[in-house]
């Protein structure tokens, strides 16, 4: 462990990964401070310093397993690899520019290969990934806040900061961290311009989306489009007069534009590709639990087969697939998802008629993340990665519908009853 090594590298690494853990808490604390001030009980200062460091004492633990680099998988190798690559290239140079658009946290990690004339510690670079994690974490539990209150953001806020899978995956080095951050900004702008109406909102909404779009670009794209069913719903439903008309006229040439994009994507030649990759992925025997395989070869069979993926990407792995580290670690994540699957159809049965008005930003936000993950997912662990994010969607989702509830039923609680006929009756005889 680096901080008991008194050799130069040692002393190098403790000194690297000491001040970029004291400059993302201040840069939590900052964020957390910037969104209590405009909201009133919105206190999340201390959940998000648990949230930080659990994942960095837990990255930490992690990598003193002898187990850690199977249980993290290989990709975080290969994105280093890119990472020292492209350090050595013009920074902007067309290939770095080309990582920047296309592999944002390839591009991060060689701006700290650039930063020193070593490898830089792993471990600093986890905890760059915990904070971009932990943030999207802010802006869910933010994006809750808009949509129902302080008492149910900061609840999110808690089940987030000790969500298990959660706190295993925030520190990995790969796309994970980048896209909970970019689809915490969707959301969290998304919420407010469906509260307020305040166009600011789609400042974060964008970034979100450009991140995403730099990190993982098809799942960039299907975030594009929940950012924009949400900006549509809420110009037609949130807004009036000139504002509205001009949002929902701007949406609606978007999406016009935006229809050749979507059939050229998903033209035969595009899904022989993503084919290709599923058949890959099925008959690799070195992957952790392969899927069955899926016919994605034409339009007509996506959509009969994206069913099976959406289900697979819920439910697997199974809690009897425990051969491995990695399964068992898995298996706890599926137990996370029944829990949470069971209160949102206990939250939906309560709000049936209300949910698009309640939580809209969740509900389009969660809705096309699944059926992106659900596209690509070729076996049980990467799957299980991609859980992590509709786990916290759906955390979100059904604390907003539970709030919304309770806080109808204590309304109700408050009303005066009327007095009753008899009662009414006997007043007047009196009288």
């Amino acid at each position: 462990m680096f901080f008991f090594d008194l050799s130069d590298r040692g002393l190098f690494e403790a000194l690297t990964v000491l001040i970029v853990v004291l400059a993302s808490a201040y840069t939590l604390y900052l964020v957390a401070r910037r969104l209590g001030r405009t909201r009133e009980g919105f206190v999340i200062a201390l959940p998000l310093s648990v949230a930080f460091g659990l994942r960095v004492l837990g990255a930490t633990a992690v990598t003193q397993l002898s187990f850690s680099r199977d249980l993290r998988g290989g990709d975080e190798l290969g994105w280093l690899g890119h990472a020292e690559f492209v350090s050595k290239l013009p920074i902007t140079g067309p290939q770095s520019l080309d990582y920047l658009v296309s592999e944002l946290h390839s591009f991060i990690f060689s701006l700290n290969y650039r930063l020193f004339d070593i490898a830089p510690p792993e471990s600093m670079l986890r905890v760059e990934m915990v904070l971009c994690s932990v943030l999207g974490l802010a802006c869910l539990s933010a994006a809750v806040y808009e949509l129902a209150g302080a008492k149910p953001a900061i609840i999110v806020a808690w089940i987030l900061a000790l969500e298990p899978a959660n706190i295993f995956f925030s520190s990995l080095l790969h796309k994970e961290p980048l896209m909970y951050l970019a689809e915490g900004m969707v959301a969290f702008g998304g919420a407010v311009l469906w509260k307020r109406g305040n166009l600011t909102a789609l400042i974060p909404m964008i970034a979100g989306c450009l991140i995403a779009m730099a990190t993982r670009p098809y799942a960039g794209w299907f975030l594009s489009a929940a950012a924009g069913a949400i900006i549509l719903h809420a110009s037609l439903t949130r807004q009036h007069g000139l504002r509205s008309l001009v949002v929902t006229a701007c949406m609606v040439v978007l999406i016009v534009l935006f229809i050749p994009v979507v059939w050229n994507a998903s033209s035969d030649k595009k899904l022989e590709e993503l084919q290709l990759s599923q058949d890959a992925n099925a008959a690799d025997t070195s992957a952790n639990l392969s899927l069955e395989r899926v016919d994605y070869s034409n339009r007509g069979n996506l959509i009969v087969n994206l069913p099976k993926r959406i289900r697979d990407v819920i439910f697997r792995p199974y809690l009897w697939q425990t051969s491995n580290p990695s399964q068992q670690l898995g298996a706890i994540g599926t137990l996370v998802v029944l829990a949470c699957l069971a209160l949102l159809a206990m939250a939906i049965a309560r709000n049936r008629k209300e949910i698009m008005n309640l939580a809209g930003p969740f509900v389009y936000t969660a809705g096309f993340m699944l059926v992106a993950y659900s596209l690509s997912a070729g076996n049980a662990g990467t799957a299980y990665r991609y859980r992590t994010h509709l786990v916290g969607l759906a955390v979100c989702l059904v604390v907003v519908l539970l709030a919304h509830r309770r806080q109808e039923q204590e309304g109700l609680s408050r009303v005066p009853k009327r007095p009753g006929l008899a009662t009414i009756s006997r007043t007047r005889t009196a009288t």
